[in-house]
């Protein structure tokens, strides 16, 4: 499986998405400015050509056009000179002074329908890119004249001629602007990329500093190491609850693992005894090889310390095969007559029933359960001592089988908590030969494989376990 870096793809991401929404933004900017630049220039045009326009003026006698060059030297000059040139009935009736400069001294004659405008790229008289804005339109007449020069027109039976005009200026200078707009918007998003990536990595890089410190801490957590703990310089909120889960995690494996510890001590232990005590029936046999007493005894002790060996293996496999699987629950079986059945070993049982309780579970293991509870009762009690067993339905919980005893030997609470730990027994000596602390281990592991589980209560001297199976 490919590695994934999450300092990679946060910087990643971050510096494309953060790029990309700046770059877009500086486009729409530029197209803004550059569409914005145009219609000012495009504005420009129309109000200097509707001052030429407002120039002309006409009455009955003639048309006139009152240009001063001393206030629109732009006219007249070389420096950066503008254009201009009316046409009256097709024929040139006035022009700029900037055109006599130049070899070509007139612009170009368009037709054009009256009070309408066209705008359009040129070369210039002086051979620069610019553009002419070409405008028909009819010479104003004085408001005190025109009534007169109605009549007179009435009279004569003419109408008055529209007049086209033609101004022409240069487009560099805005084409330059556009340019140095477009570059810099250019440049502006490079160091958009650069500038948003050095400190996106800054960013993410001391973003996550407190994760390079959390995989440190873990680095040095030992389960043996009972004070060792997952901690952190400083509180990080979203780090909290992993630090809380992972030290969650650290104790019930430090707890697994001691108790693994001791389950190792503890059948090293329950095997050293028959071994030594096969290894001293060896060594006395081939001591005293003549002994016809010894030789006599030899073969069956080895046989019954080898059973005691089987049943210790047996019972320790038997513990680890069930400890993470379930069992097949198919077997259809009357509590009762089960109970009933294994309690025959031990007179000193009283059961107490519903009628006709019946479970579909897995008998093999409901026995072994039954089984291991009975032995355990029947050996930690006063042989005068009754055990009750009591078996009932719960609408809730399902089957609930009681059994309860009087300890021979009292327990605390503090040991009732390892009473179902594997080889846990209160005889710290183990003088015991027939039992070695699996027979609960071995109830709440099949228990657990039934998808129920069981409880333990100390009532004075009373011990009560609680056997809960889903029905």
């Amino acid at each position: 499986m490919k590695t994934v870096s999450i300092h990679q793809k946060l910087v990643r991401s971050l510096s494309f998405s953060i790029t990309a929404v700046t770059i877009i933004i500086l486009v729409l900017t530029d197209v803004a400015v550059d569409t914005w630049v145009h219609d000012e220039f495009k504005r420009a045009m129309h109000n200097k050509a509707n001052l030429l326009t407002s120039l002309v003026e006409e009455d009955i006698d003639d048309i006139e056009f009152d240009f001063a060059g001393e206030f629109m030297p732009e006219f007249e000059g070389a420096i950066d000179p503008e254009y201009y040139q009316l046409w009256r009935n097709g024929k040139v009736f006035e022009r700029s002074d900037t055109l006599d400069l130049f070899a070509v001294n007139s612009l170009k004659y368009v037709e054009l329908p009256l009070n309408t405008k066209l705008i359009k790229d040129i070369i210039l008289p002086d051979g620069r890119q610019g553009q002419i804005l070409y405008y028909s339109f009819m010479p104003q007449v004085d408001s005190d004249d025109r009534s007169d020069f109605q009549v007179h027109l009435n009279k004569t039976g003419q109408q008055q001629q529209p007049m086209l005009l033609a101004y022409a200026l240069s487009a560099e200078k805005l084409n330059f602007l556009m340019s140095l707009i477009d570059i810099s918007f250019f440049i502006a998003a490079l160091l958009v990329a650069l500038i948003v990536s050095l400190i996106v990595k800054r960013t993410v890089k001391t973003g996550l500093q407190p994760l390079d410190e959390f995989s440190h801490s873990l680095e040095k957590i030992s389960l043996a190491d009972k004070s060792t703990e997952l901690t952190l310089s400083n509180k990080i909120e979203e780090l909290l609850p992993i630090q809380n889960s992972i030290n969650t995690f650290i104790t019930e494996n430090r707890k697994l693992y001691l108790k693994e510890q001791r389950m190792t001590s503890d059948i090293a232990h329950e095997l050293k005894t028959p071994i030594a005590e096969l290894i001293n029936l060896a060594e006395v046999s081939l001591k005293f090889p003549q002994d016809e007493k010894l030789a006599s005894t030899f073969t069956p002790d080895v046989l019954e310390i080898s059973l005691r060996l089987e049943k210790i293996v047996a019972n320790i496999l038997l513990f680890h095969r069930y400890s993470n699987e379930k069992f097949e629950k198919n077997n259809v079986f009357d509590v009762y007559q089960v109970i009933t059945r294994l309690a025959d070993k031990c007179p000193r049982v009283s059961i107490k029933s519903e009628a006709d309780v019946l479970i579909t579970s897995n008998m093999f293991a409901f026995e072994t359960i039954i089984s291991n509870l009975l032995k355990n009762a029947c050996v930690y009690s006063p042989e005068d001592s009754e055990i009750s067993v009591t078996i009932a339905m719960l609408a809730d919980k399902g089957l609930l089988v009681t059994v309860s005893n009087i300890c021979s030997v009292p327990l605390s609470k503090d040991e009732l908590q390892f009473i179902f730990d594997p080889l846990w027994q209160k005889d710290l000596s183990r003088t015991s030969a027939d039992n070695f602390g699996l027979g609960l281990s071995i109830v709440t592991t099949f228990a657990q494989a039934l998808d129920g589980n069981i409880d333990v209560n100390l009532e004075q001297d009373m011990i009560n376990f609680k056997l809960y199976i889903p029905s």
